[in-house]
């Protein structure tokens, strides 16, 4: 079997204003015309979204350029794949089956790639036990939808979970704290450490580096700018886009974790 590069990518929550979409969409109205005959609602992607889309398929073209015909490409989904029917949100696409077809159009392209794996995400958005990421996962065929998973590759464990913790400020860090974490994890339960550490949910890049000599953690970026809720609970913080590549020889490669410059960010303005 050949070796796999790895790809990483969490918290898409395709459905929202604000995240990952196609260029056009249409949903479910709800309403017919004179026929009889349901009449779609149309969508089409914003500035800001055409940013965060464009940096998807450019993170996406990267991997493949990176696997070639040399090595497999497995990815690996951390949770929250739609945004849901969430805190009062009108920031989302009404009908969550149109978040979950749209979810499925923009991912069949990248789990006709390779394996595919998706880990369960938060309820608020992907719904009870998670059912609206299962529905995707099944759709796309993808190997397992699991609240956690220790995966080992090219003879490496990495563990993925949904929930983790992160620093919310560029000056501190929970990063190297659940690395060790996870080290005791794995110690008492006698099992081989993790050379790496995913979890997704708080969309802020938080990385222990090589504090831990045995175990790296990351908190993974994004593929959602902050929507109204966000403004409301992380007043002046960004929300990072990007993802993570494990490559064959067990190295990461953090070329794509954060891209910058999105439209509509703060700026000075001058009275």
């Amino acid at each position: 079997m050949k070796p796999a590069i790895v790809a990483i990518v969490s918290d898409t929550h395709i459905g929202s204003t604000t995240a990952l979409c196609l260029p056009e969409w249409s949903w479910d109205s709800g309403v017919v015309d004179q026929h009889g005959e349901q009449i779609r609602g149309s969508y089409k992607f914003s500035r800001e979204q055409e940013w965060i889309y464009n940096n998807w398929l450019d993170y996406w073209s990267y991997v493949k350029r990176l696997a070639g015909k040399k090595y497999r490409i497995i990815t690996v989904h951390v949770g929250d794949v739609v945004d849901g029917d969430h805190h009062q949100t009108v920031q989302a696409i009404p009908n969550i089956e149109d978040q979950e077809s749209l979810a499925v159009e923009i991912l069949k392209p990248i789990a006709n790639m390779g394996d595919m794996y998706f880990i369960r995400g938060t309820g608020a958005h992907a719904g009870e036990l998670s059912r609206s990421e299962v529905r995707v996962a099944k759709e796309l065929g993808a190997k397992m939808c699991v609240w956690e998973l220790i995966l080992s590759v090219n003879n490496i464990l990495i563990d993925f979970a949904h929930h983790g913790r992160a620093g919310g400020r560029l000056w501190t860090s929970a990063g190297a704290g659940s690395a060790t974490e996870s080290v005791v994890e794995a110690a008492v339960g006698n099992r081989k450490l993790p050379r790496y550490v995913f979890r997704g949910h708080n969309h802020i890049i938080d990385d222990s580096g090589e504090k831990n000599p045995t175990t790296r953690y990351i908190s993974l970026p994004s593929w959602q700018l902050r929507t109204e809720y966000g403004y409301k609970v992380s007043p002046g913080t960004r929300s990072d886009i990007g993802g993570v590549i494990v490559l064959p020889d067990g190295s990461l490669d953090l070329s794509k974790l954060r891209y910058f410059a999105a439209p509509g960010q703060r700026k000075v303005i001058t009275a």
